[in-house]
């Protein structure tokens, strides 16, 4: 018996992935598939179920149970289009995980969905966590909003931790203007002995001088 082409075993596989794909699968099987513990499974089930009603409820609830890298980037890809407010509140959850690529995939997701964000932006400025506020400014630098700035302006005035206020005026660093000049005598004041604090503000006095 001649030997079998690598290309020909290449296509059966191709070809036996196309009939299982193919055949029909409901919505109640493929949410079971994406508890199965072959990671291919799941990813096809995933796309199959991407265009089906209460999807993102589905993937949004496997998220936090999900170990495996490829899985979770599937999922979060299959979140990105037609977002809704209820997502953005889910999605808030998972700043405080802690696995590093729920909480990127959170805060990417956000930075997509600006208008998203801009809704539930008040309740992660007063988060009792000050990680998940440094993830809000985080977001917040990189948005394009136009309340982006005021938001940054509160957090320095308003956040009493200092890594906080540290990581806005290193936002403010990139986006200040020139109501920005206004506020950093009382921020200044509020940190007064810390070096940080007082360098960045002194940086972006800089930048404000010379523009």
């Amino acid at each position: 018996m001649g030997l079998k082409k690598k290309t020909d075993t290449i296509v059966d596989t191709e070809a036996q992935s196309d009939e299982k794909r193919s055949a029909e699968r409901t919505q109640e099987q493929l949410i079971a598939d994406l508890a199965s513990a072959d990671s291919s499974t799941k990813r096809w089930a995933i796309r199959d179920l991407a265009n089906t009603e209460n999807a993102h409820k589905v993937f949004l609830e496997r998220l936090p149970t999900e170990n495996d890298p490829t899985v979770i980037e599937a999922l979060f890809s299959a979140l990105e289009h037609n977002m809704t407010d209820a997502d953005a509140s889910q999605l808030i959850t998972m700043l405080k995980s802690e696995q590093v690529q729920l909480r990127n995939g959170a805060i990417e997701l956000m930075q997509q969905n600006p208008d998203l964000f801009a809704q539930n932006v008040h309740k992660l400025m007063q988060d009792e966590d000050p990680d998940t506020r440094i993830f809000c400014v985080d977001i917040i630098g990189a948005v394009a909003h136009p309340e982006a700035l005021n938001w940054l302006h509160h957090i320095a005035l308003n956040d009493d931790n200092e890594n906080v206020v540290g990581t806005a005026l290193d936002k403010l660093a990139e986006v200040c203007n020139a109501s920005t000049y206004d506020i950093l005598q009382t921020v200044e004041s509020r940190f007064p002995n810390h070096a940080y604090i007082t360098f960045v503000i002194s940086l972006i006095r800089n930048q404000l001088g010379s523009a």
